[in-house]
């Protein structure tokens, strides 16, 4: 890969991202919930934090992902940018750290908004990075499945309900629901978070989260690869 070309598809990729509102949405809401839900003391801004991270995680890397490279391959700029010496590759990775960019200013955003203790600033961020790079290859299978940015939007949404299947363990009484959703990845980083608040983090209590979420990483890199292989960046 070409740092130059990636600094410029990562540049224009920027550019093009605020002027599609339909696009900037996914990295707005997320902020907009921290806003809304900070005053609320009933909830306790550890969990208004982690609700908002998980938000966060289901929709920039997904759909944020999924929707920048659907729109691309609908504007047929993918196949003039390849004819154009730019490899498929680092149209990805250039779309991929454009996603990370808004995981990271998301979280630092509503890190303040909540108003969470500093001591603990550095691994909110660690984990939501992590969990973020965990998820992100699952947008870019969407993108690449999809044809075009509203395919993109409803085959973003099988993903993003899995990735929020936290929210609904305590709505839903099921001991199956809850099984499933503690081998998720978002499941896993809502309990470091919590083992952060309560100062209990250590091997012990969240060596298995660390698990699962790494297991997702490499779940996201096979079936990204096999999906590619089969697709390609231009269908």
């Amino acid at each position: 890969m070409r740092i130059h070309k990636i600094k410029a598809l990562f540049k224009l990729g920027i550019e093009d991202l605020f002027k599609n509102m339909n696009v900037f949405i996914y990295i707005v809401m997320p902020v907009g919930f921290a806003l809304l839900y900070s005053n609320m003391e009933m909830l306790g801004k550890e969990y208004v934090f982690s609700l908002c991270t998980l938000l966060m995680l289901a929709m920039v890397p997904v759909a944020l992902m999924g929707t920048i490279i659907a729109e691309e391959k609908e504007k047929n700029t993918l196949r003039t940018l390849m004819l154009n010496d730019v490899t498929a590759t680092e149209i990805l990775f250039a779309k991929a750290l454009i996603c990370m960019l808004f995981v990271v200013v998301d979280n630092l955003l509503m890190f303040f908004i909540v108003g969470l203790s500093m001591e603990s600033f550095i691994l909110y961020q660690l984990v939501g990075l992590f969990v973020g790079i965990a998820v992100i290859l699952f947008g870019a299978v969407v993108g690449l499945l999809a044809k075009n940015q509203m395919s993109a939007g409803l085959l973003s949404l099988p993903f993003m309900f899995i990735l929020m299947a936290p929210l609904f363990t305590g709505m839903v009484q099921s001991d199956i629901f809850s099984k499933i959703s503690s081998f998720l990845p978002t499941d896993a980083m809502m309990e470091i978070f919590e083992s952060i608040s309560k100062n209990t983090m250590n091997i012990s209590n969240t060596g298995i989260s660390f698990l699962i979420i790494f297991a997702w990483l490499v779940g996201s890199i096979i079936l990204f690869n096999i999906v590619y292989k089969k697709v390609g960046v231009d269908n």
